[in-house]
């Protein structure tokens, strides 16, 4: 009786091996690069928007699909470059470039790679992303070479955004919100928190490091707590106390570490990871107008 009860234990634990086996190489990796594409049936028009549609060339000619917003008004003060997180698109960031556009700023907004209407198989969390904004930046500059670059990304969008301000110091300032410190540990916690708080580190590991093999993508050089530590140029950033996707204690361990002279932390009080603006209201939006205005001097 006991060498059956020892034969099924060993079939069903063979049996939860493969599976978990076959979820962590050929489900998981997958999981993490190819977020489900969406966009919005909004156009700046529909905003009473000034734009114009852009297509921006990557490095390894992936097409970027976006907008240029234009200011309201007659002057061009500077040019932010807005950065969606992950599964978002374009158009979540559009009334936000109306509100910039009210103030003279002109701004840019688009799909990432794998997002939206852009091109590119996989997210890759900044890892080729910083050199696609190089492009952006690119665009900008051939346009104007002295008008002031600004960089507002959330979520991944923050970690793109840290990892761009390191790789390229034509990017004059930026704003970063709730975003992450290692792309390994943050995979590991949103994996947890699928799992209803299981969780096992080295099978986390093994689908990123699968993903990176898939993406041919280093993951282990994603990590904006090393970036933080070789920009200089102004950052303001903010984290939601309450936020349940990345602890707000990132956001402080990243001010800690940034080389910056000229830095600000905001920590919003009961806001979590998409609600920074709505829960810090007027209090929240002046700072930031201030901290901008104050770089495009």
């Amino acid at each position: 009786m006991k060498k059956w009860l020892l034969r099924i234990l060993v079939i069903f634990l063979f049996i939860i091996g493969i599976v978990g086996y076959i979820l962590t190489i050929h489900v998981a990796p997958y999981a993490i690069i190819q977020p489900q594409k969406i966009n919005l049936a909004i156009t700046p028009t529909q905003l009473n928007l000034k734009s114009e549609k852009l297509i921006i060339k990557t490095k390894d000619d992936i097409e970027l699909k976006g907008y240029w917003i234009q200011p309201k008004t007659g002057n061009t003060k500077g040019v932010m470059i807005l950065l969606h997180g992950i599964g978002g698109c374009k158009e979540h960031f559009l009334d936000l470039a109306g509100n910039l556009a009210s103030k003279g700023i002109a701004s840019i907004v688009f799909d990432g790679r794998a997002h939206g209407e852009s091109g590119g198989q996989y997210c890759t969390y900044g890892f080729y992303e910083k050199h696609d904004i190089a492009a952006v930046v690119d665009v900008i500059k051939q346009r104007n070479s002295s008008v002031k670059v600004g960089i507002w990304g959330n979520s991944l969008g923050g970690a793109i955004a840290i990892q761009a301000l390191e790789l390229d110091k034509r990017i004059d300032f930026g704003i970063i919100e709730s975003t992450f410190t290692e792309l390994d540990q943050i995979v590991y916690e949103y994996k947890k928190n699928i799992l209803g708080g299981f969780g096992l580190r080295f099978v986390s590991d093994a689908a990123l490091h699968e993903a990176g093999n898939i993406a041919n993508f280093n993951p282990d050089m994603v990590k904006p707590i090393q970036s933080v530590k070789n920009i200089q140029q102004p950052i303001f950033l903010a984290h939601g106390d309450h936020d349940q996707n990345i602890n707000y204690t990132y956001g402080k361990r990243l001010y800690e570490n940034l080389a910056s002279a000229e830095k600000e932390f905001v920590l919003v009080k009961d806001a979590g990871h998409f609600n920074l603006g709505q829960i810090g209201g007027e209090t929240y939006a002046k700072k930031l107008m201030n901290f901008i205005e104050k770089q495009l001097m």
